[in-house]
């Protein structure tokens, strides 16, 4: 995240040094990973005035001009742009100025006269790619001036490591917030005047949402009579230290607000809307042209922004060509929403579209401030494109958030922070983060944090804010009192090692898997509604979580087996998991379980015999003496009824009433599903 020093100067009180500010935003977790000092390139470099205009006498194409920068006699300059007149304010760079490129402006004699000076273009001064011509600024620019001064270019840039907790602090006010807490100021926030018309929106446009699990508030309003330009220099100068190119206007508009607020924004050109907007799913296969130039086809649900006729925008990830903003737009309707992140997330990667927006949304909104986004919008725009903004507001709130309520109490928090602060201390630290204080008693407190705060949920994440803003370099070190007894070895994981202790004496390999398997398992199994289903899975082959080692030993033979290792021994201990239903309230249970597979032939390290093949009675061999190790004796063996076992040839292994393993060779289909040709698999769990 880029964070301009000056842009941020506006919402706080900042007198410390650039290194001061940027080890303070690292003590406080924003971590500084670079700064930027811009404005160097443009030393002599001042704003004048054209006083006297004529034609270059040796040539058509050149102007000979006189301009005054405020210091003595105008200056001898010639140009060969088209865009300016007389008494035009210019940006001149003087005789000794190392414009970007290390182009040197020196005394220089074109067609036989001298010139004294350059009028420069944004691409001369590294502001734009390209331009058409020189830079004419407005009649109120200072003559003399520096023009990096005026246009905001002697700025500081610190580049930001924003955590993904912290979505609030993508932005300027943010920031402001943060350093503002760190040293006890308060922030300024912007003044926001609006002059509305009598004229109601609800006669130009109507909104609904038919999605309104992904869309949980939609707000908009429409401006008409705007005039479509370029941005005034201040505008430019922050978008540009933004690292984005100005546009015009309006998308300059929506873009400072987004990089001030932290809340992406849209602006539709409403005389290319046919009819009202519906925040919908996209239809199968719908196509639409985006901001990009690219044509895209919508085949997973996306949801979008529509009008009557066709999708305008996907919704919080990019707009649409067919509404962009142009240089003809008269009237528009500006767009602020809040979009479920999980929705977006999938959207931006499904479709491979990384914008601003996009990020932003992702990590999720301040739902409760797009009322001062809007208004802060709308009112920006009346001063740099002018327009009438129609009276009321559309806000369509599908659902409110309910704030968290943290219990804190002080003899706890100074325990964990190692110190004695007093409740006044941790009350004024808390004031200044925006946390309201409701004091209990007992040096106990209910706190309620900030609607963009949505990162704090219970007392340790207060903890950490006390921390934060106290500082840690304050909290000095001390040896923690505690005491050391030694505890008891954990019973399962006692009896794991036992096990696995055993297992290998026998000649057994262990194999360690993951927990989760596809979910085409569940019907190849004969798995019931046991089953937990991941609903967000990396993948599909990860989709379910296991009730059994069985897919996971199975397919550990395969793949050996691919690789020409055919006669295997093979062991899981691990954990299963099983859903206890709805009568259980959709709890679920873990087993620890010990999986064994047999596949191929067995060297017995006899003399007198050479490899045979595995069956049956090797494995009943094997649990007999796991069973025996263990001192387990009072067990029996019953016929097993399991399709996924060979009918003749599997038994259960109980405890009384109680069954406690099942073993056997598997069963042959099931076998030959895996692709494992000619060979027996014998499997105990």
């Amino acid at each position: 995240m880029l964070i301009s020093l000056n842009w941020l100067k506006q919402y706080v009180d900042i007198k410390e040094s650039i290194d001061e500010i940027a080890n303070a935003l690292t003590m406080i977790g924003q971590e500084v990973e670079a700064i930027d000092i811009q404005g160097k390139d443009l030393d002599n470099v001042v704003i004048g005035q054209i006083v006297e205009f004529d034609k270059h006498p040796n040539s058509d194409r050149l102007t000979l001009l006189k301009v005054d920068i405020g210091e003595g006699e105008p200056l001898q300059i010639i140009c060969g742009a088209k865009n300016h007149k007389l008494n035009d304010k210019v940006v001149v760079a003087k005789i000794g100025a190392v414009l970007p490129g290390n182009f040197k402006i020196k005394k220089s004699k074109i067609r036989d006269i001298e010139s004294y000076g350059m009028l420069c273009s944004e691409a001369e001064l590294g502001l734009a790619k390209e331009s058409e011509g020189i830079i004419i600024l407005p009649e109120d620019a200072p003559i003399g001036k520096e023009y990096r001064e005026y246009a905001g270019l002697n700025d500081v840039i610190f580049e930001l490591e924003i955590t993904p907790n912290r979505p609030d602090c993508l932005s300027h006010i943010g920031i402001a917030r943060e350093i503002a807490a760190y040293y006890n100021r308060k922030v300024k926030y912007p003044m926001i005047e609006i002059t509305e018309t009598i004229e109601s929106i609800n006669t130009m446009v109507k909104v609904d949402i038919e999605d309104k699990e992904r869309c949980k508030r939609y707000m908009g309003r429409v401006i008409k009579n705007v005039k479509v330009q370029d941005s005034p220099a201040w505008l430019k100068s922050r978008i540009r230290a933004m690292g984005l190119n100005p546009i015009n206007n309006i998308v300059d508009v929506t873009n400072f607000v987004m990089f001030e607020y932290n809340q992406p924004m849209h602006a539709f050109d409403l005389d290319k809307l046919e009819g009202n907007i519906t925040i919908r799913a996209a239809k199968e296969n719908e196509k639409i042209t985006t901001l990009d130039g690219v044509d895209r086809v919508l085949k997973n649900g996306e949801l979008v922004i529509a009008d009557d006729e066709k999708a305008i925008a996907i919704a919080g990830v990019i707009g649409g060509q067919n509404t962009q903003i142009d240089n003809d737009t008269k009237n528009i309707f500006v767009e602020v929403a809040y979009f479920t992140p999980e929705n977006i997330r999938k959207t931006s990667r499904e479709l491979g579209i990384f914008t601003d927006s996009a990020y932003r949304n992702e990590r999720g909104m301040d739902i409760e401030n797009l009322s001062t986004v809007m208004s802060r919008a709308v009112s920006l725009i009346a001063e740099v494109a002018g327009g009438d903004i129609l009276s009321e507001v559309i806000d369509k709130y599908v659902e409110k958030p309910k704030r968290a309520e943290i219990t804190l109490n002080l003899e706890k928090l100074n325990k964990f922070i190692g110190k004695s602060l007093t409740y006044e201390e941790v009350g004024k630290i808390l004031t200044h983060l925006d946390i309201e204080l409701k004091p209990l008693g007992d040096g106990t407190m209910l706190l309620i944090p900030p609607s963009y705060r949505a990162d704090l949920t219970r007392p340790a994440d207060i903890y950490e804010e006390v921390i934060r803003m106290y500082g840690f370099d304050n909290i000095e070190a001390k040896i923690p009192v505690m005491s050391i007894e030694s505890g008891e070895e954990n019973t399962n994981f006692k009896i794991s090692r036992i096990v696995r202790e055993i297992l290998k004496e026998m000649g057994l390999n262990e194999v360690i898997n993951y927990s989760f398997i596809p979910k085409f398992t569940k019907e190849l199994f004969n798995f019931g509604d046991e089953i937990i289903e991941i609903k967000n899975p990396l993948s599909e082959d990860m989709a379910i979580m296991r009730p059994t080692l069985l897919y996971s030993l199975i397919t550990n033979v395969r793949d050996n087996i691919n690789r020409n290792q055919t006669d295997l021994k093979l062991f899981e201990i691990s954990k299963t998991f099983k859903n206890l239903g709805a009568e259980k309230d959709g709890l679920a249970i873990e087993d620890l379980k010990i999986g064994i597979i047999l596949s191929g032939r067995e060297d017995k390290n006899l003399w007198n015999q050479s490899k045979t093949d595995y069956n049956f009675y090797d494995l009943k061999g094997y649990l007999e003496f796991l069973l025996e190790r263990l001192n387990v004796t009072r067990y029996s063996l019953t016929r097993l009824k399991n399709p996924n076992f060979h009918p003749g040839a599997s038994a259960e292994i109980k405890i009384g009433e109680d069954v406690i393993g099942v073993f056997g060779e598997l069963h042959p289909n099931l076998v030959n599903y895996f692709g494992i040709k000619r060979e027996k698999l014998f499997f105990a769990e």
